[in-house]
């Protein structure tokens, strides 16, 4: 018995993959300018593409300090401290992934929002482009539990 395959473009197969991923996923440059994101991203931002696209990070996660200065995320004097930045900037220095628990402080309308992520920042280049896969999983629940049974590191 012969199984037909359907063939399907790299282009929708990759959209399909990302897409099913639960963790908010970006891929950005050296500038973290947003250049793509998947479907759980989109939710998270809640605003349509073109908000997003070609925009800093920071600006889109509407980051506290993104307007510290009038040019921007990345501009500003905490932007020098920013996890997420600097996650970016060793993945491009030194050509490996970078994983880490991070918090992050959101504005949402005048209330500061807290968030706390397992960040993973990798690099791959595509058609002599160099990137980095920026993922965000979501640890809410869990530094809710820490916050509730307190565990030493010894």
């Amino acid at each position: 018995m012969r199984i037909l395959v359907t063939q399907m473009s790299n282009e929708v197969l990759l959209r399909q993959l990302l897409d099913a991923i639960p963790s908010y996923v970006f891929l950005v440059d050296r500038d973290v300018t947003i250049l793509d994101y998947n479907a759980a991203a989109g939710a998270f931002l809640g605003v349509g593409r073109r908000r997003v696209l070609r925009q800093r990070g920071g600006e889109v996660f509407h980051c506290l300090h993104s307007r510290d200065v009038t040019a921007g995320c990345g501009r500003g004097p905490f932007c020098r401290s920013c996890p997420i930045r600097g996650a970016v900037n060793e993945a491009f220095a030194g050509k490996k992934c970078i994983r880490r628990q991070i918090r992050m402080e959101l504005c949402s309308g005048r209330k500061v929002k807290e968030l706390h992520v397992l960040l993973t920042a990798a690099p791959f280049a595509y058609q002599g482009h160099e990137r980095v896969v920026l993922v965000l999983e979501d640890l809410g629940g869990i530094a809710a539990l820490q916050r509730l049974l307190p565990v030493s590191p010894n």
